[in-house]
């Protein structure tokens, strides 16, 4: 049970960090090159995305980081799992120190001889129910894991659609910028639109709040 409360503490510290994944990658598309036999230097032929050059085309990026500390459905979320395992964590430890004085109990009696066996055998099955309630925590604990990855996916699915609603032709890329997990070495600030997609995506999320 320790292992499995430091392994849901690393996954909340790394949600935390990382909740938000990538909306959009720029594609790597290959250069073509041809030769004359061997005479003429290959011709390097311009990337081509969806009839027009990279060049021409118009990008803007997110910063993830600020999406991370600023969005309001993920300081809500996060909120509610660290809840969560706070009160299995303590509702373990309770259970787990009453099964530890019981199962000694227990044995002192089995191996004293003095009490009867009807006596016995409903300590023993009082242990076993205790144990397969600790069985179901441990499982609950677990199943925290697999609510942050679906919490994952409904903010991926959030920002993206609040992204293409927005969109409307403006960019033909919007990428992701992160301090913590450089894909993006260098930006220019003017293609940023951070402050407009934050303000939008807490505008929305806060109106379905109150429904």
């Amino acid at each position: 049970m320790k292992n499995l409360s430091l392994i849901i503490n690393g996954v909340l510290a790394i949600a935390v960090a990382i909740l938000f994944y990538q909306v959009h990658s720029l594609k790597n598309v290959a250069t073509g090159s041809s030769s004359n036999g061997g005479t003429e230097k290959s011709e390097v032929k311009p990337l081509v995305v969806s009839n027009t050059t990279l060049a021409d085309s118009k990008i803007a990026y997110v910063n993830t980081d600020s999406i991370n500390e600023h969005y309001q459905y993920i300081a809500d979320f996060t909120k509610v799992i660290r809840n969560k395992k706070a009160s299995l964590e303590s509702q373990m430890q309770s259970m787990t120190a009453k099964f530890q004085s019981e199962y000694e109990a227990f044995q002192q009696s089995a191996q004293a001889g003095v009490a009867p066996q009807s006596e016995l055998q409903k300590q023993q099955a009082s242990l076993e129910r205790q144990q397969q309630e600790l069985a179901n925590k441990e499982l609950q604990m677990q199943n925290l894991g697999i609510e942050l990855e679906e919490k994952n996916m409904e903010l991926n699915k959030s920002v993206k659609d609040y992204l293409q609603k927005i969109n409307n032709g403006r960019f033909d890329y919007i990428l992701s910028y992160s301090d913590l997990m450089p894909t993006i070495l260098l930006t220019n600030p003017k293609l940023d639109i951070t402050t407009e997609v934050l303000k939008g995506i807490n505008e929305e999320y806060n109106t379905k709040k109150k429904k």
